[in-house]
């Protein structure tokens, strides 16, 4: 038996870590208050990972059908990166103001870069018509993305 570190994670944000004890037949040993965490999370939130780190080595979980969990293969390298970049694919809330707050930031300096650009174009021809053009068509896009992210009713993956 071995002591090792369950790590889940789930798309609403919520993380979850505790000690876990891996019987000799590679069966995981809850206690019952993840147990009880995992059984009502599993009607609610959706599941993206679900790991075990045994001393620095991180394997994935199995859920076999009678409701009991065992150890699976060998996360590699690309899957270990993997599940970090997916980190982006459900930010929290606080995350998606930031990326709106951020988002509106690009978006004025685009507007402020095209006001720029006509002021300062003394003579007009094709390519700077197009980099004005351009430069508010980003401007527009990214206020538009950054209003997505400060709405509340828009929740990706509900």
């Amino acid at each position: 038996m071995k002591v090792a570190v369950l790590e889940v994670r789930y798309a609403g944000g919520l993380e979850l870590s505790d000690h876990v004890v891996i019987q000799t037949s590679s069966r995981l040993v809850l206690s019952p208050r993840v147990s009880a965490f995992l059984g009502i999370l599993e009607k609610t939130e959706r599941l993206i990972t679900m790991r075990v780190n045994v001393n620095g080595v991180i394997y994935r979980i199995e859920r076999k059908p009678g409701g009991e969990y065992v150890v699976g293969a060998k996360l590699s390298l690309c899957e270990r990166w993997l599940s970090r970049l997916r980190l982006f694919e459900a930010p929290t809330e606080a995350q998606r103001r930031l990326n709106g707050r951020f988002a509106h930031l690009l978006s004025a300096w685009a507007l402020v870069g095209a006001g720029y650009l006509v002021y300062a174009t003394k003579t007009w021809d094709v390519r700077v018509i197009i980099e004005t053009v351009l430069l508010c068509v980003t401007s527009l896009t990214l206020f538009v993305v950054g209003h997505i992210c400060f709405s509340d009713v828009y929740k990706p993956g509900r």
